[in-house]
């Protein structure tokens, strides 16, 4: 990762040293998912919190992921049942308290004549899925035969098709905003969030750990907080922070992460593609796959799962991943023309496990106390975990936390929406009640009222708010696109973002679209330079190390180096 240097002035939300020198209760290390997750939990039952991100919030793998909220059908067939169990639970806690983020997504199953899952097994699975979500909102599956699983998806290939099912899971489009809104509830609880702060060591006492020395990675100042507990969930960096324990390094063990590399693809919507998600079974190794209809114009396609030891701030697809998703979701759409606008990759943090083949290494996750394991009291580490479920492991960590430090009070998340979900109700009813509101208030197009609902779910009014302060705020960024101005501004104001990337990755999405962003990096910077007071310097500077991030983890963009600044490359394979 690319530091920020200490140039011009700061994000207009930084804590200063004042506000890290009160004594924490946790200090929680990693704004990932579970991080952030957890930090919600423990600021909303009263504890004194500190999070930190050596990047930004989401920027890992909380961002590399499929983008589904759902069960894990896969997982039932390692006999994972309570985890399915509580993955189904948590989906439809999801579903209710983030509904501008998370919404129902239709998926179907073709069956194949030479598939290693047949008619019965599906049809058995699916029977199981429906079991274990005894208590859920969304339809029953249905068992299809060939001829009504080609009406509702007319271009799969249909040779030696048997027929299908079609179930229901959930998408989150932007899982770096259902991170961020997590942030900022633990915020308004109090909590002391700071991203781009880097731990370089922790402060033990008598085998104790009581604290961290940070460096802020945009001030370049050094910073050191107290506390009485600290939990690890760096995610795919927890033994990198184990390392740095003078009591856990001199006891060295196995390690604790045993991840496994899971790659995407996005292409451009074809014609005679599918208006629903899919979900496949691979030919060649009989691994199950999704094609995913995602935004409005395009398919994710993935994932992959290979043990992976490499460098973790370079993960990167490798050219025979992007030929196996391409050339298997050829199999199901033989005439589709499959154009590859980029890839990305994530590693899952999964429990080291020497061996064990990826596919069966278990996703349920681990919260590994090193006070009772390896002599380091208030120390905890987190192993593990999948998306859809961060919010049942964090009430479980909280749970142990309280115990620890002898706090009662229980956990409040399961009922409680998410900021943007606050007074929301269904959907559809907001957006019908509030488009023309906002069209009328505002002077802005429905499309544009539509998109920041979605974004900002309740919150929407607030980003709307800025351009009554300066009218050009609701000017677009790029004619190409929804997303305003103001978007911008707030996201430096209200979000935290302290650089272009912040803004178009992880608080737009906007660097998600075919181009990679790059034609909104010189106007994004220069409003993020004029909020904070920044040089032209300074500004050119952001904006080029926009371009160095997305070449880095957007990979393969080969020719992002020939494109004129500002202008989307061919971004393709």
């Amino acid at each position: 990762m690319n530091a920020l240097p200490p140039m011009g002035s700061g994000p207009r939300y930084r804590p200063t040293s004042q506000e890290l020198s009160q004594p924490f209760d946790v200090i929680v290390v990693g704004g990932g998912i579970n991080g952030s997750g957890i930090a919600r939990d423990a600021a909303e039952r009263g504890m004194k919190v500190l999070l930190i991100d050596k990047s930004d919030f989401g920027a890992a793998t909380s961002t590399a992921n499929s983008r589904l909220i759902h069960g894990g059908l896969r997982y039932c067939e390692n006999l994972e049942f309570g985890l399915v169990r509580e993955s189904l639970r948590e989906r439809e806690y999801l579903l209710k308290n983030a509904p501008h983020l998370v919404k129902p997504l239709p998926l179907g199953i073709p069956i194949y004549q030479e598939a290693r899952r047949g008619y019965w097994l599906i049809k058995l699975g699916m029977m199981l899925y429906d079991l274990l979500s005894f208590d859920k909102t969304l339809p029953r599956h249905r068992m299809l035969n060939r001829a009504q699983f080609l009406s509702e998806f007319p271009g799969v290939q249909d040779k030696n098709l048997v027929g299908g099912a079609v179930y229901y899971d959930a998408q989150v489009n932007l899982p770096e905003r259902l991170c961020l809104e997590n942030v900022l509830a633990a915020k308004a609880s109090g909590a002391v969030v700071i991203n781009h702060a880097k731990m370089e060591a922790i402060i033990e006492e008598n085998q104790q750990a009581a604290g961290l020395q940070l460096r802020d990675l945009i001030t370049g100042e050094s910073l050191m907080a107290r506390s009485r507990a600290i939990v690890n969930a760096s995610g795919i960096w927890v033994d990198e922070v184990l390392n740095t324990s003078p009591t856990l390094a001199a006891h060295p063990a196995e390690p604790k992460i045993g991840g496994t590399k899971g790659s995407h693809i996005i292409v451009k919507r074809f014609p005679g593609g599918p208006d629903k998600a899919l979900y496949v079974e691979a030919q060649k190794d009989g691994r199950p796959f999704f094609i995913l209809p995602w935004q409005e114009d395009y398919y994710l396609i993935g994932t992959t799962d290979f043990p992976y030891k490499g460098n973790l701030d370079e993960i990167v697809a490798d050219a025979d991943e992007v030929e196996y998703l391409k050339a298997e979701t050829a199999r199901i759409f033989p005439k589709a023309p499959l154009e590859v606008l980029y890839t990305y990759s994530g590693v899952r943090p999964l429990p080291y496990a020497e061996g064990t083949q990826a596919g069966k290494i278990t996703r349920k996750h681990i919260i590994l106390d090193h006070g009772r394991h390896e002599s380091l009291k208030g120390f905890f580490s987190i192993i593990g975990g999948k998306l859809t479920t961060f919010r049942s492991l964090a009430e479980e960590a909280v749970d142990h936390l309280s115990r620890y430090l002898g706090q009662k009070g229980r956990s409040q998340t399961r009922k409680r929406p998410l900021p943007g979900g606050a007074h929301l109700g269904p959907l559809d009813t907001f957006k019908a009640a509030q488009i023309p509101q906002a069209v009328e208030a505002y002077g802005i197009s429905p499309q544009i009222a539509s998109h920041l609902i979605d974004l900002y779910g309740a919150r929407y009014p607030e980003v709307l708010a800025l351009t009554q302060e300066n009218p050009a705020w609701k000017t677009p960024l790029h004619p190409s696109r929804p997303d305003i101005q103001a978007q911008v501004i707030f996201a430096v104001r209200n979000e935290m973002a302290c650089s272009t990337a912040d803004v178009l990755l992880r608080r737009t999405g906007i660097g998600l679209h075919e181009g990679a962003g790059l034609a909104f990096a010189n106007e994004t910077a220069r409003l993020i330079g004029q909020e904070l007071g920044w040089s032209e310097e300074r500004i050119q500077q952001d904006a080029e190390n926009y371009r160095a991030t997305v070449l880095r983890y957007l990979h393969p963009v080969k020719q992002l180096h020939d494109a004129p600044p500002g202008e989307p490359p061919p971004v393709t394979v």
